[in-house]
């Protein structure tokens, strides 16, 4: 039975392996591509790649790249987006998206980021929804420790009582923060638009009326919940505060 279990363990670090060394040679395959200039034949591997479930800011830089190679700005932005998510490949996606950004040749309106909305991405992006969690449970063993303490140091209980009540209501808080954040990142998605342009409509309806045009490189929230029964359509909310309803095959999301 050892033995099985022996070979068995090794088999699978063997095909685990032989995974990892064939997408490491695809990617330097595409990166052998991309600096040859061979942008389409890049970017195929590339997204053979990320269709095998491996993800990276190095792959969607790249791919970044080939599209803004091959001149499609908004399939570029979007991969550049990608890898701003990514601290490795941060800063050279935020100078590359300045770059694609410059060279649309419609900027859309950008109304400014509710304080609310600001606060909770802030919270997102430098702390993250499981540290959060893991914090909040701190609090709250903190608060219970100390609430437990009171009743061995009755020459502290006030405080030590006062301190644990302060403790769980900063748990609570911060629990509370959580699910906020889950419930945005699991109903809210971010959109961006990669053909030269779209029509927004009212309805999810091309008879619908038009409320406004989306142009390449514009970028959207899309409502996941909203959308959810309308197939070939999502809800989105363009930057200019602007809702509407807009054929999903015109965008990519993330």
């Amino acid at each position: 039975m050892k033995k099985y279990i022996y070979f068995t363990v090794i088999i699978g670090f063997s095909l685990f392996g032989s995974q990892v060394y064939a997408q490491q040679s695809s990617f330097d395959q595409a990166n052998s591509f991309l600096e040859e200039g061979e942008y389409q034949s890049a970017i195929e591997i590339y997204q053979s790649i990320e269709e095998g479930g491996y993800q990276s800011g190095s792959l969607w830089q790249n791919m970044g790249v080939a599209y803004t190679r091959l001149d499609s700005l908004g399939k570029a932005k979007y991969y550049f987006l990608r890898a701003a998510e990514y601290s490795e490949t941060e800063d050279q996606a935020e100078q590359a998206l300045a770059y694609v950004n410059n060279r649309f040749p419609r900027q859309s309106a950008v109304l400014p980021t509710l304080p609310w909305i600001r606060f909770f991405n802030f919270l997102s992006a430098n702390i993250g929804l499981r540290n959060l969690v893991y914090i909040s449970l701190f609090f709250l063993y903190l608060g219970v420790a100390l609430k437990i303490g009171s009743w061995f140091r009755l020459d502290l209980k006030k405080a030590l009582n006062y301190s644990g009540y302060g403790a769980i209501a900063i748990s609570a808080v911060l629990f509370v923060f959580s699910v906020i954040i889950q419930y945005q990142e699991n109903r809210y998605s971010t959109g961006v638009m990669v053909d030269n342009e779209s029509s927004v409509y009212e309805q999810p309806d091309e008879n619908a009326s038009i409320i406004s045009t989306a142009y390449e490189g514009y970028t959207m929230q899309i409502d996941e919940d909203e959308s959810e029964g309308e197939s070939g359509w999502k809800y989105i909310r363009l930057e200019n505060g602007m809702y509407g309803w807009i054929q999903d095959n015109h965008i990519m999301i993330f």
